[in-house]
């Protein structure tokens, strides 16, 4: 056709009896709103398949960029073309391949300008090779598993096989509605352009990215982008997809695996290092590298004898090869070592025990792991347990020897001073006298609290199970303090539960000992008020074992808080200046804890500075 054509009738008759397909289309998107009949026969459709759809997508345009129908109408008007060539994919189901001359004219319509295209088929000449190689093609778009989608240059898509609806989940109808953007996840969208944009230039693109699923997941995907090549020129890009969401995930567990067992083995305190069948490192951690002394990244290949020596038991070094390690690795048998001395390059030693386990896959030996435990901190915190040990044993007989040979001369300073006051003696001669004797009764009381601390100290203590009286126990030491509690103003009270049995089963010397250290610290300590003793008792779920509680209370001068923790330890004195004005070993309390577990009990106290203190002993008893 030329020009316009201006008559109805005869324009229908023409358009709707031509014997070539032709068809009317709309639109800069090419919408087909006509077609004759030798369109339809043509295309192998019928007009109801033809209407309303893209005359791209139904001719199955392929390798040719988008077509702007306004643009061709443009050229047309202006007379820059006249014909345009296209290769068209008639009918995507028997695949059958023409090359096409498609003509363009001008329909002018009183309501809107459209564009019809009058088509016309060239036949082919027959290629036997050609349509092998088409058969072939046609093969590898339709059946392949990957995903494959034909786009033009502006990433619109316009044919895809069913591997591409496979993985988007998306049906052919609803990918060839638009660009590929929809299917991109958004924090792929820049770099999937990129890839695109170099294979619209001609430079075949291969990257990950994450795709959307319809149902709304993400996808991990692997996309080649290959250039769609016409005549020398680039007309479309072809995107292959493959989904591996499952491998990466795969290789994520095992990358994520890898990290937690690299973590494990730079955590752990020993040196840890594999070797092939020859001795050459091929893993090390960090505590290796350290114990070692070499660096960990340099480490991979490195011949493991020279790296350190082993020492024979007259401490001189084998020869490399001969190292006993070394060897347990060629043997390709476990092998485990107490105690061995290794030397770093750097000429220091090390005593270590060390394991070889041989590594085998699939019954071939492949090498060895070697665990080395470093143990020179430990033999030399052995050996410095040995030494305080025998030095304490050395220390408490030496303590226990004094006491007992100090005993002997004060015993006769004791006798001596008695002696001494009972004679006719003036004021001032009485006044020394009774100095010498308190002095010398202080100086018996240290002694004998050095003597029961080194006793103790010695593990010489014994604990017997006697009957005994715990109340007359309690009188005993309670009058043991009247005199001195009364000399300094401040009362001495005992109160017991009526209900105490008469008679226990146990240790009643150290049970006063404990009271006398208590009461007697109790009394020191308070300048004011009173010091009681109390007992009460609690049942067990044994009929006749009786929980004792003791509490000594006193309202002297009380112990601050941060210092209460010391207050059980050996020679300990809280407070220098306090220690002078009172005196004292600082055994008292010490003694008193270890007599209170020794009889399998527990002791601890209660206090505020200035409001006094609380001591309280707890010891089961039985009742007889």
């Amino acid at each position: 056709m030329s020009g316009p054509v201006t008559d109805s009738k005869v324009w229908k008759s023409i358009f709707q009896n031509a014997p070539i397909p032709m068809a009317m289309v709309v639109g800069d998107k090419g919408i087909i709103c006509k077609v004759n009949k030798a369109f339809e026969k043509w295309t192998e459709r019928c007009s109801d398949e033809l209407l309303s759809k893209s005359f791209i997508h139904i001719l199955g345009l392929q390798d040719v960029g988008y077509i702007n129908f306004n643009q061709i109408a443009y050229e047309l008007e202006t007379g820059s073309e006249d014909a345009v060539h296209y290769k068209v994919l008639l009918n995507k189901e028997r695949m059958k391949s023409q090359e096409v001359q498609l003509h363009f004219s001008l329909l002018e319509d009183s309501e809107q300008e459209d564009h019809c295209f009058i088509v016309q088929a060239v036949t082919p000449i027959k290629d036997l090779a050609a349509e092998r190689e088409w058969e072939e093609s046609k093969s590898l778009f339709k059946y392949n598993p990957l995903g494959v989608a034909s786009m033009d240059l502006s990433g619109h898509l316009l044919r895809v096989n069913e591997g591409q609806c496979k993985i988007t989940g998306h049906t052919e109808e609803e990918l060839l509605t638009g660009r590929y953007t929809p299917l991109i996840h958004p924090d792929s969208i820049e770099k999937t352009n990129y890839h695109f944009s170099m294979a619209s230039k001609g430079i075949p693109q291969s990257y990950h990215i994450r795709m959307l699923h319809k149902e709304g997941h993400s996808i991990e995907a692997n996309v080649i982008n290959v250039p769609t090549i016409l005549n020398g020129k680039v007309v479309g890009v072809y995107g292959i997809t493959s989904d591996i969401t499952e491998s990466r995930r795969h290789l994520q567990e095992i990358e994520n695996l890898s990290n937690q067992l690299e973590l494990i083995f730079n955590a752990v305190d020993e040196c840890i290092f594999g070797v092939d069948h020859e001795g050459h490192l091929t893993y090390l951690n960090k505590k290796g590298a350290e114990l070692l002394g070499i660096y960990q990244e340099e480490a991979i290949g490195l011949k493991l004898t020279n790296q350190f020596l082993q020492f024979n038991e007259n401490h001189y070094p084998y020869a490399p090869e001969k190292m006993p390690i070394y060897q347990s690795i060629l043997s390709g048998e476990s092998h485990c070592v107490k105690e061995e001395v290794f030397g770093r390059k750097d000429g220091s030693t090390f005593i270590a025990e060390y394991q070889v386990t041989p590594l085998i896959d699939r019954g071939e030996r492949k090498g060895a792991v070697v665990v080395i435990r470093d143990i020179t901190s430990i033999k030399e915190i052995m050996k410095a347990k040995e030494e305080a040990i025998h030095a304490d044993r050395a220390k408490s007989e030496f303590l226990a020897m004094m006491s007992h040979e100090l005993r002997t001369p004060m015993n006769g300073i004791v006798g001596m001073t008695s002696l001494l006051m009972d004679t006719d003696l003036d004021e001032e001669q009485k006044s020394y006298t009774e100095i010498i004797a308190n002095s010398s009764n202080t100086l018996m009381q240290m002694f004998g609290e050095l003597l029961d601390f080194s006793k103790i100290e010695a593990g010489k203590i014994e604990v017997v199970h006697e009957p005994f009286s715990l109340i007359e126990a309690l009188h005993e030491v309670h009058d043991l303090f009247i005199a001195s509690a009364e000399e300094k103003g401040i009362r001495l009270i005992q109160n017991y539960d009526e209900n105490i049995p008469e008679t226990f089963l146990g240790d009643e010397t150290k049970i006063k000992q404990i009271l006398i250290n208590l009461i007697s610290n109790g009394i020191k300590f308070t300048n004011d008020g009173e010091v009681v003793i109390q007992i009460e008792q609690m049942n067990t779920h044994l009929a006749n074992r009786k929980l004792l509680v003791f509490q000594i209370q006193d309202t002297g001068i009380g112990i601050p808080l941060h210092k209460q923790n010391e207050l059980f330890q050996s020679f300990s004195q809280l407070d220098t200046s306090i220690n002078r004005k009172y005196g004292g070993t600082g055994l008292g309390l010490a003694i008193s804890k270890r007599l209170v577990e020794v009889m399998g009990g527990t002791i601890s106290v209660s206090s505020d500075e200035g409001k006094g203190a609380t001591f309280q002993f707890l010891l089961e008893l039985d009742a007889l």
